[in-house]
């Protein structure tokens, strides 16, 4: 009867293993290949052909080794399995990612999570074989209650690892501890049922596993840049990166969530390095030379209200996640006491009673799968609420330059022609290039009441940027609306704008060292 009770204890655990794996295999390959529509594809199709072929040979082993040896042997490989995961997973990426994001994300999904889940998979009909051939002939109730416990092991770790332990404890440190529940699960009954302790020696190696210290990447290309990584940290949004690159006397650093570039500065002047934060600070200044108050939607580094502070607008910051604040705080010298800040969630705060402001930057579409809720005309018509008399919205936008990537920036721009008048378009200088580029769009929307006096360049640029700032006004590109008006009811953007993301992404790859995407 005693033996029973684990059985359920046994079906209840791994029920939730099962999902905190699949959980966190978004976070370990979600960084170099994405969190997008392909990785989670990727995953759900690997859980469930995985666990699909261990359902069917552990009911054919059921039948053939009647064992509780066996099955507690199979769980005992599972958790040595998981246990291996971080330290393998930067050769399995870099190996996979020459792939592709698609076939790329696959293939890494079934190498690391695959073997398993797989294994895991058996635990199911194992189990109940074992229990039925004990306990009781009733066969449908009893597959449903063992069935039912599995699931609400599953619930809890759903619930414990999206809002627990994935922000709090980090992603191989919970890999390393789902192991260790696995392998102390079997060698419990190896030391309560069999009385061999030998089996409880295993669970020394996630504990080893989880005690050696987890040190950062530091290499030296072979042009003599040292690449150190200073931050990487998981949070409930995304994996937090900043990493330092230094060349003589010169020093740079990028904030990066999910390995996507968010925000770069040269260490020494304090300049930023990203181009499009001086367009926001020229179309602002340009648009609204008279702006005191200002609203940022997606704070990265916080270069942007630094920069706008030095025209004297005060600036609140929206930000959904707490661990970019932290970041942009300790590493990018953001002000939180001169900058008001928010932690939640943009469309929320557009909500509130706060403002009315000069001018509101949205700046939340540089990841992988673009925010839907922002990106609608009810989202518009709220941040146009929030703007004082003569006030503009201005939108950072990732997109291509290719005739097929039109679709989402022009239905952007037919989307925000609904709410304001005038609805300006300015590009980078990538946009006009004959090959495939990825390009940040600045969208300004308006009152259209009369042509703007455009020039300004901020005097404190970055030097190598000066020809293409003075350049920007030039590139003021057209754009008819397009086929789609973005609604709550109805927006594809994330379907339509893959491609480009897509070719985001694999820029990333291509242009960052392989030890910082894998890490």
């Amino acid at each position: 009867m005693a033996l029973n009770r684990y059985l359920v204890f046994n079906a209840f655990v791994c029920g939730g293993v099962i999902m905190v794996v699949e959980l966190l295999g978004s976070r370990i390959i979600g960084p170099p290949f994405g969190v997008s529509l392909f990785v989670w594809t990727s995953l759900i199709t690997v859980t469930l052909v995985s666990l699909a072929l261990g359902y069917w040979l552990g009911g054919r082993l059921a039948d053939s080794k009647n064992s509780h040896s066996s099955l507690f042997a199979v769980i005992m490989l599972a958790g040595l399995w998981v246990a291996f995961i971080p330290l393998v997973k930067g050769f399995v990426i870099e190996h996979t990612l020459v792939l592709g994001l698609r076939a790329g994300s696959l293939a890494c999904s079934t190498a690391l999570f695959g073997p398993p889940l797989f294994l895991l998979g058996m635990v199911s009909p194992y189990t109940v074989k074992l229990y039925m051939s004990e306990a009781s002939r009733e066969v449908g109730r009893t597959v449903g209650w063992l069935y039912a416990v599995s699931t609400c092991g599953s619930f809890l770790g759903t619930v414990l690892a999206g809002f627990v332990l994935i922000p709090g404890l980090g992603v191989n440190n919970i890999t390393y501890l789902s192991a260790l529940t696995l392998i102390s699960l079997s060698a419990g009954y190896w030391l309560l049922y069999r009385k061999k302790a030998l089996a409880a020696a295993l669970t020394a190696v996630p504990v080893a596993l989880l005690l050696i210290p987890q040190e950062l990447p530091s290499i030296t290309r072979p042009d003599g840049t040292k690449v150190t990584m200073l931050v990487n940290d998981d949070s409930a949004y995304g994996q937090i990166k900043v990493v330092d690159y230094v060349y003589g006397d010169q020093r740079l650093r990028e904030f990066l969530l999910e390995n996507m570039i968010q925000g770069a500065v040269d260490v020494n002047s304090g300049l930023p390095i990203s181009r499009y934060t001086y367009y926001v600070e020229q179309l602002a200044r340009t648009y609204r030379p008279d702006a005191k108050e200002a609203l940022v939607i997606g704070l990265g580094s916080g270069i942007i209200p630094e920069r706008f502070s030095r025209y004297g607008i005060r600036t609140d910051v929206v930000e959904i996640n707490p661990g970019v604040v932290d970041a942009a705080k300790k590493y990018f010298s953001f002000d939180d006491k001169k900058s008001p800040t928010f932690v939640e969630d943009g469309r929320n705060f557009l909500k509130s009673g706060a403002g009315p402001y000069d001018v509101v930057f949205l700046d939340a579409f540089s990841g992988d799968t673009p925010p839907s809720h922002l990106v609608s005309v009810e989202s518009f018509e709220l941040a146009k609420g929030k703007l004082s008399e003569g006030g503009v919205v201005i939108i950072n936008f990732i997109s291509g330059n290719q005739p097929e990537d039109k679709v989402v920036p022009s239905s952007l721009y037919g989307t925000l022609k609904k709410v304001f008048n005038g609805v300006d378009v300015y590009v980078g200088s990538e946009y006009f290039s004959p090959e495939p580029r990825v390009v940040n769009m600045i969208f300004v929307g308006h009152d259209g009441r009369g042509p703007v006096e455009a020039g300004f360049v901020p005097a404190d640029a970055y030097p190598q940027f000066l020809d293409d700032l003075k350049g920007l006004y030039s590139r003021k590109v057209e754009f008819a609306p397009g086929p789609f008006v973005f609604t709550d009811d109805y927006n594809p953007i994330d379907f339509y704008d893959s491609s480009a993301r897509e070719r985001f992404r694999s820029h990333i790859i291509s242009s960052t060292d392989s030890e910082i995407i894998t890490d």
